[in-house]
C-alpha cells in the first residue's frame, strides 16, 4: 500500500465553505473555511491509530506549517468537541508555547485536551 498524506498546505487555498465529515452516521470533524480563518473542529473520535509520534514531535512538525499560515495571514483552530485546544499561523500568540515548540506562530490554549488529541491522532 502506497503512503499517502495530504499537504496540510492546501488550506491556504480555501478561502470560504465548509466539509462534515461522519462516521457511521455520527458526526466526527467539521472544517471550515472563512475569509483567514480555517476551523478543524474534532468532535468525535471513532478510530484508535496505533503508531503515531509524540506531542513534542507533533509540535516541531507543525513549525513550517505554522509559519506558511502566518505568511499567508491564515489562522488555523484545532478544536475538540467546540474548544480551541491549538492555533497555528498570523493570529497564534505563543507565550510559554513558544519554549516548548520554538516557534512565534504555535499557541497552546489548552494543554490538557490537546494531548487528548495527540493521544489519537
Amino acid at each position: 500500500m502506497k503512503d499517502f498524506q495530504l499537504p496540510a498546505y492546501f488550506l491556504s487555498y480555501l478561502e470560504r465553505g465548509s466539509l462534515k465529515v461522519t462516521c457511521d452516521g455520527e458526526p466526527s470533524v467539521d472544517f471550515i473555511a472563512q475569509d483567514d480563518l480555517r476551523i478543524i473542529n474534532v468532535l468525535d473520535i471513532p478510530i484508535e491509530i496505533t503508531s503515531r509520534p509524540g506531542l513534542i514531535k507533533q509540535l516541531s512538525e507543525a513549525k513550517d506549517l505554522a509559519k506558511n499560515l502566518q505568511q499567508q495571514k491564515i489562522t488555523l483552530e484545532i478544536r475538540l468537541k467546540g474548544e480551541t485546544v491549538l492555533k497555528l499561523g498570523e493570529k497564534a500568540n505563543p507565550k510559554l508555547a513558544k519554549i516548548i515548540t520554538l516557534s512565534n506562530h504555535i499557541e497552546i490554549t489548552d494543554l490538557k485536551k490537546l494531548k487528548k488529541l495527540s493521544d489519537v491522532f
